[in-house]
């Protein structure tokens, strides 16, 4: 055994895994499973320091984000100049999004997506999603009269898949790594609805910043338990039909999951009573942070083929 170990380390020399946000070099013969088996390598330890830096940075990005909110909103208030109006909004509607997003990734720093990818994920697919989505639920109203809450979890689900089933096909991609790109997206989509919904607000009310202040702060909490838990859950599912050795079956997974992140949306858009919506967006975000958490547990910090990052 030793003499084998010792060709092997001769013939094909390994790397170490990089750092969070780098790409990975060098080969790489783990070919993950879907959602558990297999036997990792060896991952070299990460600092004890380290590793509590990086799960605690979405602190540091929550205390920022409130910090700026605040400062925009101070000015807005003392000047009553609108072109605050557009900045007060954006980071309203980005703040609880971008730090769940961060939260997600950082659970364990096993995730190895750069956070270019995850940026660019969040805006393309909260833009596209939303392009999407958006004309298909107005032309299914003007056919029915009406838009059927089934309809919307559908059409937005879909929608929203439509960005990571891209980089899914161009790049390989572990099922954590599926996870974390789904909620990214997530959180782009539900951004952007927040301000769609602040900015209603905002002229519904001819200008009352508290009104507007409460919808983002309402949408804020509601956040995690919704787009970003549906999409990240579905997103995960879709990866491992990719990576899965039996396709029909995690084929059949991901039908499954789809079908109840749907279920889902469609009885969050149903309920009318706040206990209703917090009972929906607990169950999401429960099973979101288990399956992380599980992923996080059993996915070893494996280098993605050369090429990837």
């Amino acid at each position: 055994m030793k003499r084998l170990a010792t060709s092997t380390a001769l013939t094909q020399p390994t790397y170490g895994r990089p750092a969070y946000g780098q790409p990975a070099y060098g080969p790489s013969t783990y070919a993950e499973p879907a959602y558990g088996g297999g036997v990792p390598p060896a991952v070299p330890q990460v600092p004890r320091h380290r590793g509590i830096l990086h799960r605690l940075r979405w602190l540091g990005v929550l205390g920022t984000g409130i910090a700026l909110y605040a400062a925009v909103l101070a000015a807005l208030l003392v000047t009553q100049n609108p072109v605050y109006v557009p900045s007060l909004l954006l980071i309203g509607a980005a703040l609880v999004p971008v730090t769940f997003t961060t939260f997600v990734g950082g659970i364990g720093m096993r995730t190895a997506l750069p956070f270019s990818r995850i940026a660019t994920a969040a805006v393309l697919g909260g833009v596209i999603g939303t392009v999407l989505a958006g004309p298909l639920e107005f032309e299914i109203a003007r056919a029915f009269g009406s838009l059927p809450t089934p309809f919307i979890g559908l059409i937005e689900e879909s929608a929203k898949l439509a960005v990571p089933a891209l980089i899914i096909a161009r790049r390989p991609t572990r099922t954590l790594d599926g996870l974390v790109l789904g909620v990214a997206v997530g959180s782009g989509f539900a951004a952007l609805e927040t301000m769609g919904y602040a900015f209603v607000t905002l002229l519904g009310t001819h200008g009352d910043l508290l009104s507007v202040t409460h919808i983002l702060l309402t949408r804020a909490v509601a956040e995690p338990g919704g787009h970003a838990a549906w999409t990240g859950l579905a997103t995960a599912a879709l990866v491992a039909v990719r990576n899965g050795r039996h396709p029909s079956l995690a084929l059949l997974r991901f039908a499954l999951v789809f079908a109840g992140v749907v279920t889902l949306h469609a009885l969050w858009d149903a309920s009318t009573g706040e206990s209703a919506y917090l009972t929906i967006g607990g169950v999401s975000l429960t099973v979101l942070l288990l399956t992380t958490w599980h992923l996080h547990r059993t996915r070893p910090a494996t280098a993605i083929p050369a090429g990837s990052g």
